[in-house]
């Protein structure tokens, strides 16, 4: 008799959970395209930049010439690098990574999800997309000329 009372409990017990909605998870997705272009037009990447023109013109005064074809040889790739991210063709590590510590938290709080990712190829009715995109780039100070671009983009 009690292991009858102890399954009907167990039967009960599953149907409950069952019956109980499902909780729905808020995920913060975004438009990479549109970060990417954000991001290098952006403050942030300016910063980076000044920073190796400044060094490019004490190699150069210094006539140091590695140092100068190291320097070019970087923002050529970068340039390459910024062309393959915006075409797809390149993970977007380094601009996730300079976001990372105070943006994505930030942005998360205020847009209540608990996560953001950059390709959500799947979700069940139990996740609700929040489109994040314009929270980043107001982060990410975009101006009316890069809005229009990324306008273009979508």
């Amino acid at each position: 008799m009690k292991l009858t009372n102890l399954a009907a409990a167990g039967l009960i017990a599953a149907w409950a959970v069952a019956q109980a909605p499902a909780q729905t998870v808020r995920v913060g997705t975004f438009h990479k395209p549109s970060i990417v272009v954000a991001f290098y037009r952006s403050p942030l990447w300016a910063v980076t930049l000044t920073d190796k023109k400044l060094e490019m013109e004490k190699a150069k005064a210094l006539n140091d010439t590695k140092k100068v074809q190291e320097l070019d040889a970087w923002g050529r790739a970068q340039q390459e690098t910024a062309h393959q991210q915006l075409a797809g063709e390149a993970p977007i590590t380094n601009i996730l990574e300079a976001l990372a510590p105070v943006c994505l938290p930030e942005i998360a709080k205020k847009a209540r999800v608990a996560m953001i990712v950059a390709d959500l190829l799947y979700a069940d009715s139990s996740v609700e997309k929040v489109d994040v995109t314009e929270m980043l780039l107001d982060w990410l100070k975009a101006d009316e000329r890069t809005r229009t671009i990324v306008r273009g983009l979508k």
